[in-house]
């Protein structure tokens, strides 16, 4: 192409005897063929090098890789890119240089989040740019100066290849060439900056019905894995498994979803929540109700591969012993913070949105102008409604969420009144966040909701304390990083039960929903090989109330976060909106929906064809539900649609004066 193109030499003057001779010009055609093939080549090699960062050493997955194909269509997908930049900016070098240093910068990245989340980079974390000071948080100082050192590096070298390059093919000037040339090379990067535009844009619409590229990944015959990301990327190459999982409609439509299919639901569960309500004596409109998702928490000793020398959450499995408490099923290992507390606090489940909805807090909810939830519900209800999270406010794009579910007040790192940390540990204890909640309800006269997110045993976990649990058999130099963590655990678990003492002794009615969000991604390939199935996906939940006579021991199967709120409302003996009478429904069926994945109501592995038709029903019911919830005229349902779906899940976060007048005490 053009930057490969040698000067004309139009000197006259004899060259000296000892200096070399100037190469001979070649013709257009054969820089264009030059630039062809080194582009080609620049897209294999920065392919391979994605390659790597998604395969790591696993590397059994190159033969699947090459003979499914999936390498070749990555290569066509970045040599498009250069193309493009090639067109846009007018040099090939430099078009291959900003390529080159991207990939390697994109495999770094995909490196350690494989290491630390289990997950390949996705399209939305581009967000996390934002947050520049959580990313260089969540990796070792070494890992990160090493991580710079090669990009640096990788920079300099390329830059050091590009000036050799121009050295030695210089860039022509259009005055030093004919007129047809001039218009040759000016025709053709319009062309391929207008070929490689369309092809780009396509990329972008990867998810739609007869698209290109998803057909030439999709030539080999092999199924998308979108229930193991990290599968799904490894079969498919980076490139198919990044593009697969650009934004979409969040939810397909369900068969059958109409106006009088909405009523039909809406009614059901009407009749089903005044069933349920029938023999129900209490009530949550005078109570506090506090949600904990306590960041990393987790039942160590669950896990097989290592020992503990002893329980660092005994206190907290006192508790879970006499209420009503059992196992969440997590969505992912090793992150899906915000995922769990979007399922909790929606009652939406992960499982039936598309797979490409990776973070509904990212890609669904800051659309909206508002969202409804329990935030709404409760604020209707007569409930201050308030967030606590003793972190950045942007992490997840939590403060647009929160404002969207409702909250009246967002509390978070700046503006916590306690910001104590333990020993050398970067975040702020639960101790103090526990704290800021106490003093919260001291405060309102009202009863209050709040919505609190710990921080205090986010990764990373070294050397974040003096005493660590001592820990033996887990190898490979990982006894240390599990006993910083259990000792994390520990300081939880004593913050908590001092905690809920301070909640006894208060005259105020309050419950609380308690729950880990997912285990760390701390532990090594041994560990996780002796665990197999569900057990690096379960953590531990349990619904406690200070009032006598609500907690009755109770021990339910695996269950999904989008069906904690129903047992607030039975640990408490009081009445339900049908919403939420349609999830405890569910419940009893399908305790648990993932991606891929579905529980029965005994908490067993089950496919979704194998479910009887009892249980089918309501889940579909679920789900149609669940679309309701996406936009206020029901997918474009129209009135009807919505306003029937309104009887069943109630109203927006900002809209209590309709809450009374349309639905009383009655309905989501």
């Amino acid at each position: 192409m053009s930057s490969f193109v040698r000067p004309d030499d139009r000197t006259t003057e004899e060259p000296l005897d000892d200096a070399p001779a100037p190469p001979s010009t070649p013709s257009l055609a054969a820089a264009l063929r030059r630039g062809l093939v080194g582009s080609l080549v620049a897209a294999m090699l920065a392919t391979l090098v994605l390659e790597v960062g998604t395969l790591g050493i696993f590397m059994h997955w190159v033969g699947d890789l090459f003979l499914g194909g999936a390498f070749f269509v990555d290569v066509l997908v970045l040599w498009v890119v250069i193309g493009f930049l090639w067109a846009v900016l007018g040099r090939l070098a430099w078009s291959i240089a900003l390529v080159s240093v991207t990939t390697v910068v994109v495999a770094i990245a995909n490196l350690v989040k494989m290491q630390y989340r289990e997950e390949p980079v996705y399209p939305s974390d581009i967000d996390f740019l934002r947050e520049p000071e959580f990313l260089g948080s969540m990796v070792s100082p070494v890992l990160l100066v090493a991580a710079v050192l090669l990009v640096v590096a990788v920079l300099l070298g390329v830059l050091r290849l590009v000036a050799r390059i121009e050295r030695r093919y210089p860039r022509p000037r259009l005055r030093t060439l004919s007129r047809d040339h001039v218009l040759l090379l000016l025709g053709l990067r319009l062309g391929v900056g207008v070929l490689t535009g369309v092809l780009l844009v396509q990329a972008a619409h990867f998810n739609q019905p007869g698209n290109m590229w998803r057909g030439l990944y999709e030539a080999s015959g092999k199924e998308w894995r979108y229930w193991n990301q990290k599968t799904n990327y490894r079969s498919h190459g980076f490139g198919g498994g990044f593009l697969f999982n650009m934004p979409v409609d969040a939810m397909a439509k369900p068969k059958g979803y109409d106006a009088e299919e909405m009523a039909e639901i809406a009614q059901r569960y009407e009749r089903v929540a005044a069933q349920v309500n029938a023999g129900r004596t209490g009530s949550l409109d005078d109570t506090n109700v506090v949600i904990v998702l306590s960041e990393s928490f987790t039942d160590p000793t669950d896990l097989d591969g290592f020992r503990l020398d002893h329980d660092p959450i005994a206190r907290t499995r006192a508790r879970m012993a006499g209420t009503t408490s059992g196992h969440m099923l997590a969505q992912m290992y090793g992150g899906g913070t915000a995922n769990m507390e979007f399922e909790t606090l929606t009652g939406q489940s992960l499982g039936l949105f598309r797979p490409q909805m990776l973070s509904p807090y990212q890609m669904l909810v800051p659309a909206h102008d508002d969202y409804p939830s329990a935030v709404g519900w409760f604020r209707g209800q007569g409930h201050d409604v308030i967030a606590v999270h003793p972190y950045q406010v942007g992490m997840y794009k939590r403060e647009q969420v929160y404002q969207r579910f409702g909250f009246q007040d967002f509390v978070h790192d700046t503006t916590l009144r306690e910001t104590q940390r333990i020993d050398d540990n970067p975040y702020i204890s639960d101790r103090s966040a526990f704290d800021e909640v106490l003093t919260q309800i001291g405060e309102h006269d009202k009863p209050l909701m709040v919505n609190l997110v710990t921080m205090q045993n986010h990764i990373p976990v070294d050397g974040n304390y003096h005493d660590p649990v001592r820990v033996t058999g887990a190898g490979d130099g990982e006894d240390e990083k599990i006993g910083q963590y259990a000792r994390g655990l520990e300081h939880t678990d004593e913050a908590l039960d001092q905690f809920l003492g301070a909640l006894q002794k208060s005259p105020e009615k309050t419950i609380v929903l308690f729950y880990g969000d997912h285990l760390p991604g701390i532990y090594n390939s041994s560990v996780k090989h002796a665990n197999k199935g569900l057990s690096l996906y379960r953590t531990p939940f349990f619904v406690w109330s200070n009032q006598p006579g609500q907690n009755v021991p109770r021990t339910l199967p695996t269950t999904s976060p989008a069906f904690f709120l129903p047992l607030l409302y039975d640990v408490a003996n009081a009445p339900m909106p049908p919403y939420l009478a349609m999830l405890e429904t569910v419940r009893r069926h399908v305790s648990a929906i993932q991606q891929g994945r579905l529980l029965d109501g005994s908490g067993e592995q089950v496919k979704e064809s194998a479910l009887d038709q009892q249980s089918a029903k309501p889940a579909r019911r679920h789900a149609s539900g669940a679309v309701r919830l996406l936009d206020r005229q029901t997918l474009r349902g129209g009135p009807d649609v919505a306003r029937s779906s309104r009887r069943m899940t109630g109203i927006g976060p900002n809209s209590a004066k309709s809450a009374k007048k349309l639905l009383q005490s009655t309905a989501w």
